[in-house]
């Protein structure tokens, strides 16, 4: 085996090991583990600030406050993207079932028109052609 083969081989084995990680990781936080840090984090971080800023005064207290703003805005404009990324797929699964059941409604129509009845679903005459009837007469010798 030469050195590239053998450096992808560990590659690949590290790749595997990573991947079973991260699902019982995924499986023991019962879902997204970035979520679920992000849900611990939060009141964690608040905790600190509130603590922070009972410690200052005046202009030190302000700069808490607006540094504890924009950390804050970063977190909200994840959760918003994140909330926007589920909107997005849901009004895509909205447009391909709404797409499905257009396109029946549109077959339907289609189905109904004359013409396309007349080409496609020709009216049969009913019954047993005259030639089947004779062939059925023969076979059962009832002539």
């Amino acid at each position: 085996m030469s050195a590239p083969d053998s450096n992808l081989a560990a590659t690949q084995q590290l790749l595997r090991e990573m991947v079973a990680e991260a699902q019982a990781l995924k499986a023991a936080a019962g879902g997204s583990v970035t979520d679920a840090v992000a849900d611990w984090l939060a009141p964690q971080y608040l905790l600190a600030a509130r603590e922070k800023l009972a410690a200052k005064s005046g202009a030190e207290r302000f700069e808490v406050l607006r540094t504890f703003l924009h950390d804050w805005a970063l977190l909200r404009r994840g959760d918003h993207s994140a909330a926007r990324l589920q909107l997005d797929r849901e009004e895509l699964d909205w447009q391909r079932a709404n797409s499905k059941s257009q396109k029946e409604q549109e077959f339907r129509e289609w189905i109904q028109r004359p013409e396309v009845r007349e080409e496609f679903l020709p009216k049969s005459k009913g019954g047993i052609s005259p030639e089947t009837l004779e062939k059925i007469h023969r076979e059962l010798n009832l002539l």
